[in-house]
């Protein structure tokens, strides 16, 4: 040890005193500062675990009109408390986390035993969530959406809604996957909650399309509109009863309520060697009353000659059997 280091001897005497004096405030100072920059530093490691905690527990949310919804995920926990949303009357409550993050909220589309299992957006026109996420954000993979005309309230005769094939598996690609009808016979149900009630459809038909009217010979089969008349849909029960790609027994009448899901696929294009803009096209009846959810799937059988888009008939060398049947257009009557 050093002299420097030696801890020096107590003299008793006035001078040494007051030097150890000053000694010992300079050393119980320097404590003080160590102990008070300990301090900081742990509240600062302490508030940032506080902060870590808030968002991994569940967030307790003020009361909306006497309703504490179950809580999701974090987003949409902090939404109702720091942005208070007046929701619309008589709305299924399970829908406040949604509707507060993005009113264009109308409902929640699923089909059980797929990864169907999505909100449903809409807004004033088709193309804001061709492009949009739920949050508002660019994205090529959209989200899905009801057709702009699609009533919200209540049901359109026709409710459409459009998403994405993504080759990932996202969004609508198990709607593409109904083009084998094995698949359809182990997913024969489709449910659409809206924001007032929840429903069931057993799935009618799958059927190919073009989104132009060049490719089936000028005519364009507008499968999308949604509020079709009673007398307008014995019209359009011919159109895809002639069109679907096997035939599920799942009858649809004039009076009945239906679901369209459409999204994009290439099947057309490899067969017609050219990209036709096509579309596969699931519809879906709603349950009836006393009618059972059980489909007895065993009786769906291919329809070999069902109806092509035109260009399919040129591609070929064929002779389209449905030139002659009558276009159909929709009407509210």
């Amino acid at each position: 040890m050093t002299e420097e280091n030696k801890t020096p001897d107590i003299q008793v005497n006035n001078m040494n005193v007051k030097n150890n004096t000053s000694a010992k405030s300079g050393v119980v100072f320097g404590i003080l500062c160590t102990i008070l920059c300990v301090a900081i530093a742990l509240t600062s490691v302490f508030s940032a675990f506080n902060v870590i905690d808030f968002l991994e527990k569940p967030v307790e949310t003020e009361e909306v009109e006497q309703t504490k919804p179950e809580v999701s995920n974090i987003y949409t926990q902090l939404v109702p408390k720091y942005n208070p949303t007046k929701f619309p009357v008589n709305m299924t409550s399970n829908f406040n986390q949604l509707y507060a993050a993005n009113k264009d909220t109308i409902g929640w589309l699923y089909i059980p035993g797929t990864n169907v299992n999505t909100p449903v957006l809409q807004t004033k026109d088709n193309n804001k969530y061709l492009r949009h996420n739920f949050y508002g954000s660019n994205t090529n993979y959209g989200t899905a959406y009801a057709d702009f005309r699609n009533k919200s309230g209540t049901l359109s005769t026709n409710t459409v809604i459009f998403g994405h094939n993504m080759p990932s598996g996202t969004h609508f690609y198990d709607v593409h996957r109904y083009e084998n009808i094995e698949w359809y016979k182990t997913h024969p149900t489709i449910i659409y909650t809206t924001l007032y009630g929840s429903y069931t459809y057993l799935v009618s038909c799958v059927f190919y399309a073009t989104g132009t009217p060049k490719n089936d010979g000028g005519y364009f089969f507008n499968y999308i509109y949604p509020n079709i008349g009673p007398t307008s849909m014995n019209g359009y029960i011919q159109q895809i009863n002639q069109r679907t790609i096997y035939k599920t027994g799942i009858d649809i009448r004039p009076s009945d309520r239906i679901i369209t899901l459409s999204t994009c696929t290439h099947s057309l294009d490899a067969a017609c060697g050219t990209d036709i803009d096509g579309r596969l096209v699931v519809v879906g009846r709603m349950l009836r009353a006393g009618e059972s959810a059980e489909v007895d799937t065993s009786k769906a059988v291919a329809n070999p000659n069902y109806r092509r888009p035109q260009i399919w008939y040129d591609k070929k060398g064929k002779t389209n059997p449905y030139a002659t049947y009558v276009t159909w257009q929709p009407t509210q009557q």
